[in-house]
């Protein structure tokens, strides 16, 4: 096997050739590979500060490459996920293996999905950043004997740099997920794109959107507090999808009400922008 001290410096560099999460672990697993590490599927999954979105898996397989998921809150409650490898790497934060091959792994589906395919071993490890919070990282092979001890070494080589990386992709995201959920994606572009001197004024055309329920303080007053927000839950559920599929940005959640625009371009006619304004209503 040759030395995968390249791969490292590539990581440690931050893997700047590659700007999108999911191109840094093809290449990661690339350069691996290239390097003689046998691997068959690796796949990283990381948390995030989502409303909806408790984090996010990117999957790389050696036959397609990478694909992407994201994991609700709600799936974090099935058994499914409470039995699964990443579970037990956040609870213990240690590094688990399980000899695929061999039949020395719990009768959970991943590991049995994996076993069916051809993977002969497993290895997850925790990625841990620098706030203490815990990833997962997860390494499969379909070599014969299952990973040699040197290259059980030399992955464990990878977490660390590959850590960094990571958190530093997940901090800028983490950023645009806060922005967006509370400025709207399009000023929240433009204030990561640096413009944020006080005092800046920006003149936008839009027709705007501004929207609350009707009867909402005696349904307050009715209702149960978590019954209440439950209701503006399915409302708003109902308001932002045909709004944002029409070219509409959400700017604020105002208790029952909602402020959003839908901002005309240099290329666009208002009338038509207004149209499309009201379809969504």
């Amino acid at each position: 096997m040759k030395s995968i001290q390249p791969v490292l410096d590539w990581l440690i560099d931050g893997a700047r050739s590659d700007a999108r999460s999911e191109e840094v672990l093809a290449a990661l697993c690339q350069r691996l590979v290239a390097c003689g590490m046998p691997l068959s599927r690796v796949a990283v999954f990381v948390t995030t500060l989502h409303p909806d979105v408790m984090g996010r898996r990117f999957l790389w397989k050696s036959e397609s490459g990478v694909t992407t998921s994201e994991a609700l809150f709600d799936q974090a409650e099935t058994d499914d996920f409470r039995e699964s490898p990443f579970a037990t790497v956040y609870n213990t934060r240690r590094s688990i293996r399980y000899r695929l091959a061999a039949g020395e792994y719990p009768d959970i589906p991943v590991l049995r999905d994996l076993a069916a395919g051809g993977a002969t071993d497993y290895v997850a490890h925790p990625l841990l950043f620098s706030d203490g919070t815990i990833h997962v990282a997860t390494w499969a092979t379909g070599q014969p004997s299952g990973f040699t001890p040197e290259q059980l070494g030399e992955l464990e080589s990878v977490i660390a740099p590959l850590a960094r990386v990571a958190e530093i992709r997940v901090l800028r995201r983490t950023a645009s997920n806060v922005i967006e959920t509370y400025v709207g994606n399009q000023t929240g572009e433009r204030i990561l794109a640096g413009k944020i001197r006080r005092g800046y004024v920006e003149t936008i055309r839009a027709a705007i959107w501004l929207s609350d329920m009707r009867s909402f303080t005696t349904l307050a007053e009715r209702l149960a507090p978590q019954a209440l927000v439950d209701l503006l839950n399915q409302y708003f559920d109902c308001q932002v999808p045909a709004i944002v599929d029409r070219g509409g940005e959400i700017l604020k959640f105002m208790g029952d009400g909602l402020l959003a625009i839908f901002p005309v371009s240099d290329d666009q006619e208002p009338g038509e922008v207004c149209i499309r304004a009201l379809d969504g209503a």
